[in-house]
């Protein structure tokens, strides 16, 4: 019998870049691998990958019936290996009643009577299907708080994944990065740091849409979660290029009454092209805003940007900040520049905001006591570890 893996382990498992994929499930002689490494190299390193995981190591234990117990369950233990890069035990599989409800160390089930087509689930492993990333979302929605299920929607919605790479994978990916043979595949890859090691991060296309989302949870046969997953719908911004931009746009955006300052109407990572002179300072036609609002009467554009220590693939490492806030000044665009620093204190986020409201022409006022308490709340949620949020 089939196993479908949904929830949390679902999401985690379309986090995963397909290069990863790729590596721990290929033929050994598969073309593209043969590109990489060689039949002994890909033996060695499942060898390692599968001696290192919780979930193969479990998965061959000798007490099979107490460890993984019923045919689904059996199906994830036989692809243990292809799904150990993603997942880590028990694997979160989806029931239809009540009395399949039979849990181990190995797998969690799940229970959903009425679940969704599985128009958009994906065969991963012989036997193993994963739900949609829009059907684990409404799932993890029935149980996490409104801004986690925001961030995560962005995480969807935009133009990046959080991946913890198990030790192994890891090692292996550094070591094509370092000698240049990383490849791109679907558009995913790494973010490194300025030293050139890799980060959880990874640019990839964007898994979904605000408006997908939408039609998912008006759509869905499901009740559970799907309210929740509605209104974030409504509040997701699409686009972010990292965690740093939704936790600032979140801030900036959000309505004073969920925690946020209100200042919304802005887009992630908006292209800016340039006249002609602006393109002599940059060396290029446009430039990309972080968190971006555009001209109004009486009052300039306003570019966010978020000052990071990575070095994304895609940004522009030999431009400095002074040639690009000057470019843009020459195209009627402001430039804020934000750290990680100035979003996490309080006092030096406000005056900061004060600073974005003088920016965007409008008044800026001290929040009452119920507005920094559902600051407070929102600021609990947002600067907990990103790759945890599917776990809450």
């Amino acid at each position: 019998m089939e196993a479908t893996i949904c929830d949390t382990s679902a999401f985690l498992y379309w986090r995963t870049p397909p290069l990863v994929r790729l590596l721990a499930s290929k033929p050994e002689d598969s073309p593209l691998l043969r590109e990489l490494l060689s039949p002994s190299e890909v033996r060695a390193f499942r060898q390692e990958l599968a001696a290192s995981s919780p979930l193969c190591v479990l998965a061959s234990r000798a007490d099979g019936g107490r460890a993984h117990p019923g045919i689904r369950a059996g199906a994830v233990a036989a692809s243990a290996r292809a799904l150990s890069v993603a997942l880590e035990p028990p694997v979160d599989l989806l029931v239809c009643h009540p009395s399949e409800r039979s849990a181990s160390a190995l797998v969690r089930p799940r229970l959903c009577s009425t679940p969704a087509e599985p128009g958009g689930w994906r065969s991963v492993a012989p036997g193993v299907t994963a739900v949609s990333p829009l059907f684990s979302l409404q799932q993890i929605a029935a149980r996490a708080s409104l801004p986690r299920v925001v961030m995560l929607a962005s995480e969807l919605c935009g133009s990046f994944s959080v991946y913890v790479a198990p030790e192994p994978v890891r090692a292996l990916l550094q070591r094509l990065i370092d000698e240049g043979r990383l490849p791109r595949i679907s558009g995913w890859s790494p973010t490194l740091d300025r030293d050139g090691h890799l980060t959880e991060l990874w640019s990839r296309p964007p898994l979904s849409t605000p408006e997908q989302l939408e039609e998912f949870a008006r759509c869905s046969l499901t009740a559970r979660g799907r309210t929740r997953l509605l209104r974030a719908a409504e509040l997701v911004v699409a686009g972010a290029a990292s965690p740093f931009e939704v936790r600032a746009g979140m801030l900036l955006g959000l309505s004073r009454r969920l925690g946020g300052e209100g200042y919304g109407a802005f887009r992630h990572n908006q292209r800016v092209p340039l006249t002609q002179g602006a393109r002599s300072l940059a060396r290029r036609a446009f430039l990309v805003c972080d968190i971006y609002w555009d001209a109004v009467e009486g009052r300039r554009a306003l570019d966010v940007e978020c000052q990071s220590r990575l070095a994304h693939a895609f940004d522009d490492a030999a431009l400095s900040d002074a040639d690009r806030a000057t470019a843009l000044d020459l195209v009627g665009v402001d430039v804020v520049n934000v750290t990680y620093g100035q979003l996490t204190s309080l006092a030096r986020f406000d005056a900061l905001s004060q600073l974005i409201a003088e920016k965007l022409g409008v008044p800026y006022r001290r929040r009452t006591s119920s507005e920094t308490d559902a600051a407070m709340r929102l600021r609990e949620e947002l600067f907990a570890d990103w790759a945890t949020l599917p776990l809450a």
